[in-house]
């Protein structure tokens, strides 16, 4: 076995398979790999009810996709309906592309998809398929303190709240930066909008983004996400750290024909120079009113700022946006990039935008690089930059000079690239 990718001890694993003889492989194979075993079970009905009679969730589940009594994609459903967010490993014989849809709906369903592994099971696989999953203890406490909250317990706020929090200036910016996947130097600092609200504590922008939207808030909301980003800016370059930001905007906010000159006014009187900033667009639906967002985003980018596609790979972001705006980055999207390494029929599809993209003069960004695998996938796919859980969570702004010099990337910052977006 490979040591040096052994999963973490003690991790307790439930596995599913309706064929006797390969689950006691997989028993052998979880025992071999140091991986507690907690059940078995042949059916999926048998499983659940293995699951929900734990005295905890199991850290792991490894299950094939053809069982006797349901199918893999009817058991993936029923296990995010009992245990939200657990790792599940999918085995089975079935074609690769199979797997990997498999996988995806884990994901989309709220899984931790960790691999889709051919039968017949190879020790060292599914030892590398574990070694990144965390005991449910521990995968618990990290999300209750990396995450802003927003869950069905939390007081979801009205318009009138949004707009008070803004009058009271409660919102602030995260960043997670991002890298050069040549040498791994800061490029940039994707930042998210969060409420530091009095009573909730620190809300993610699912609290409140609907509510602002609905209430025609977006753009208020815009205008002050760009005061945050410059005073973090002009705090940065006090301080030595050159870091250009960018700022999202939502399509509602491209139908607005006086936005280009309030964003203009904004950068030029914070004294901030307009190519340290770069607009990303984020098209969840077709914008509607072509001729303003095509003024608005063409007056911008006249005027020296960078403009990036935002989600490339899902929605409406496609090569036929970044070719009739005047992108200057390309970011792609998460379902794009994480697991990559580990699906090869996604790979041409990578290989194409990012040459595509290198062809017209466009940075590409990958986004959700969350292994070393995938990390080197897009090097050698001749991507640019690459931001992800690998690379750093979001920090606040005081924060990022010093993991700056932490991370040994000093005086490499370069004069491209950085993202705010609105979203988490």
């Amino acid at each position: 076995m490979n040591a040096g990718h052994a999963p973490a001890p003690g991790l307790r694993a439930v596995v599913i398979d309706g064929n006797g003889a390969e689950m006691d492989t997989t028993i052998a194979l979880c025992r071999e790999a140091g991986i507690i075993v907690n059940g078995w079970s042949d059916s999926g009905a048998g499983a659940l009810e293995l699951i929900e009679s734990l005295p905890a969730p199991p850290d792991l589940v490894i299950m094939e996709l053809d069982l006797p009594d349901m199918d893999g994609a009817d058991l993936l459903q029923a296990l995010s309906m009992l245990e939200p967010g657990l790792p599940v490993i999918i085995t089975g014989r079935h074609s690769q592309r199979l797997h990997d849809a498999a996988l995806t709906l884990a994901a989309a369903l709220g899984l931790e998809a960790l691999a889709a592994l051919p039968k017949p099971l190879n020790a060292h696989a599914l030892q590398d398929a574990a070694h990144a999953c965390e005991p449910a203890i521990a995968r618990a406490a990290a999300a209750a303190a990396m995450r802003p909250r927003c869950s069905l317990t939390t007081l979801r706020p009205q318009a009138g709240d949004v707009l008070n929090a803004l009058q009271n200036r409660q919102f602030e910016l995260y960043y997670q930066p991002k890298t050069s996947l040549h040498d791994g130097s800061l490029r940039g600092a994707e930042a998210l909008i969060r409420w530091r609200h009095p009573q909730q504590g620190l809300l993610s922008p699912a609290c409140f983004l609907p509510q602002a939207e609905a209430a025609n808030l977006v753009d208020v909301l815009t205008v002050e996400v760009v005061r945050l980003a410059l005073v973090d800016w002009r705090r940065w370059h006090s301080g030595g750290l050159v870091l250009p930001i960018s700022i999202n905007l939502s399509p509602l906010s491209l139908a607005d024909p006086h936005l280009a000159e309030q964003l203009i006014q904004a950068v030029n009187e914070a004294g901030v120079p307009p190519r340290a900033i770069t607009f990303e667009i984020i098209e969840h639906e077709e914008i509607a009113d072509l001729a303003t967002a095509l003024r608005i985003l063409i007056k911008l980018r006249m005027h020296g700022f960078g403009l990036a596609l935002d989600d490339y790979g899902a929605g409406y972001a496609s090569m036929l946006q970044l070719s009739r705006f005047p992108f200057t980055e390309l970011k792609l999207d998460r379902r794009l990039v994480h697991g990559s390494s580990k699906r090869p029929h996604m790979q041409p599809m990578l290989r194409h935008a990012i040459a595509a993209a290198a062809e017209m003069g466009v940075t590409t960004v990958a986004e959700g690089i969350e292994t070393p695998q995938d990390r080197e996938l897009l090097r050698k796919l001749g991507c640019d930059l690459a931001q992800g859980y690998l690379i750093a969570r979001p920090m606040p702004a005081a924060a990022l000079p010093l993991w700056r010099e932490k991370s040994g990337t000093a005086g490499k910052v370069a004069r491209t690239g950085a993202v705010i977006q609105l979203r988490p």
